[in-house]
């Protein structure tokens, strides 16, 4: 695995099998190799709202554009 290794991604609110809000990240292109067909689920406080996870999803949306992985180790600066 390169030193970094990048993805664009977004942020959708959804309710788990046991009915929980949560938040899934989901990649645009598989470009890291390690987290191919891997789920990323945010989980939330408990009390906290289908509606007012849909809002952070929305709110992650607009500030953040992907995600960056780093291998364990390297020292280099981002």
């Amino acid at each position: 695995m390169p030193k970094h290794e990048r993805d664009n991604c977004r942020f959708v609110a959804a309710a788990t099998p046991d009915g929980k809000p949560a938040i899934r990240m989901e990649l645009f292109h598989d470009a890291i190799q390690p987290l191919v067909g891997t789920t990323i689920n945010f989980e939330l406080l408990s009390g906290v709202s289908l509606e007012q996870a849909k809002k952070l999803a929305d709110s992650m949306n607009e500030w953040i554009i992907g995600i960056v992985v780093r291998q364990s180790g390297t020292d280099t600066a981002m």
